[in-house]
């Protein structure tokens, strides 16, 4: 499936379309990127104060001050090899902070209209005007954001446009706390329909309908009453009804795909950064106090504990007759992740995310958005979808 989309620089922000006329600028955080800039330069600084200090001149100087053994240490990497590596990790963060900082997007609105002057990290300087009614409506997505190493999920309201280049944000958060009712409000504030990807492309609502609960949506299809057996279940996903009534879906795989494979690559990047750290650990204290490294080394530990956390995890949905519980499964550990009344649900859809050409399946009610299956087929997640739909309606 192929999908104009547009990536907006913020992952905090807000046009408030209320007022006549309202500005607001589309920018990565700039308090994120001076302390990125800062980081970068005393990488750099410290690479290049280890190339030129002759009173480091690599693992031989240090083997003079320990005391004699027969037990031959290694370096698995040179110092200046190392010492350069540390400069260029700091030259790409001074780059990429650099890009971030001088790129932005300044809109403005007036009910009628959208002014909008963007300034790229390269190139020259583009100002559009396009009136209000050549928009299709108010999108909701969800990103996929990479921070650093962590993958955080972005969700997006914005007028949609045929031409990428015009999509203009009105709503940008990491936080999905009322994220549908934000939508809504929008869509109801410019009287345009709320629209959504789906796996089948582009899902166009009118913003009255927004209110109608998805209990009362799905009993208007008159569904069959066994119409989730036309459907094959996956085999890697587990069924099992209790005595109870309780019904549990378990996904037992865990799927590769590009986006991983970087997400991989960066973990093992950061792995690498620590053990090479470690065997020059002698070195560092000499210019980093030993209670902050020790902090630094902790916390890349996390991280990489964190990543692995993310690429291990399994989602695992459990149906009761009022709620669905999700919960991410990690080895042994079961973590609670949601819980969202069967009656307060507006929509079970399955969505496409053009970046990272994943689909997954959402379940959204005016408080939350739940994301599951993030990594699927839109053929197996059709499944899922089919039961919870026929528990929503009480087959």
């Amino acid at each position: 499936m192929i999908l104009d989309d547009c990536d907006h620089y913020s992952y905090n922000f807000a046009l408030k379309i209320s007022d006549k006329t309202t500005k607001a600028t589309d920018r990565f955080s700039r308090s994120v990127t001076i302390m990125a800039f800062v980081l970068g330069i005393m990488f750099i600084s410290f690479g290049i104060y280890l190339l030129t200090n002759s009173n480091l001149s690599g693992i031989a100087d240090i083997e003079n001050h320990l005391p004699k053994t027969n037990i031959k240490i290694h370096s698995f990497v040179s110092p200046n090899v190392f010492n350069c590596i540390i400069i260029l990790i700091g030259l790409m963060v001074v780059g990429f902070c650099f890009i971030m900082f001088i790129r932005y997007n300044k809109i403005q609105f007036d009910g009628n209209y959208v002014k909008v002057k963007k300034r790229p990290a390269f190139g020259q300087i583009q100002t559009f005007e396009e009136p209000l009614y050549n928009y299709s409506g108010v999108r909701l997505r969800v990103n996929f954001y990479q921070f650093g190493i962590l993958t955080l999920n972005k969700y997006i309201i914005e007028l949609y446009h045929k031409d990428k280049n015009k999509i203009i944000p009105l709503y940008i958060s990491l936080r999905k706390k009322n994220i549908r009712q934000i939508w809504k409000e929008y869509a109801t504030v410019l009287h345009m329909p709320g629209i959504t990807i789906s796996e089948r492309g582009m899902v166009s609502r009118n913003f009255q309908d927004l209110n109608r609960n998805y209990e009362e949506v799905v009993t208007k299809w008159h569904m069959p009453q066994n119409f989730i057996f036309e459907l094959d279940k996956p085999s890697y996903i587990t069924f099992k009804k209790r005595q109870t009534g309780e019904k549990m879906i378990k996904i037992g795989k865990i799927f590769v795909d590009t986006a991983s494979v970087l997400y991989t690559f960066l973990t093992f990047t950061l792995v690498c950064m620590l053990i090479i750290a470690f065997f020059h650990h002698d070195s560092l204290i000499k210019y980093i106090n030993n209670q902050v490294l020790l902090t630094i080394y902790a916390f890349t530990f996390a991280l990489i504990i964190f990543s692995a956390i993310n690429l291990m995890s399994k989602d695992i949905l459990l149906l009761t007759k009022d709620k669905i519980i999700v919960f991410r499964k990690i080895l042994f550990l079961r973590i609670r992740d949601s819980i969202i009344d069967i009656k307060h649900i507006k929509g079970v859809d399955i969505n496409y995310t053009p970046t990272t050409e994943r689909y997954y399946l959402s379940i959204v009610s005016d408080k939350s958005m739940v994301t599951i299956g993030n990594k699927l087929p839109a053929e197996d997640l059709r499944w899922i979808r089919a039961v919870l739909i026929s528990e929503i309606i009480g087959n």
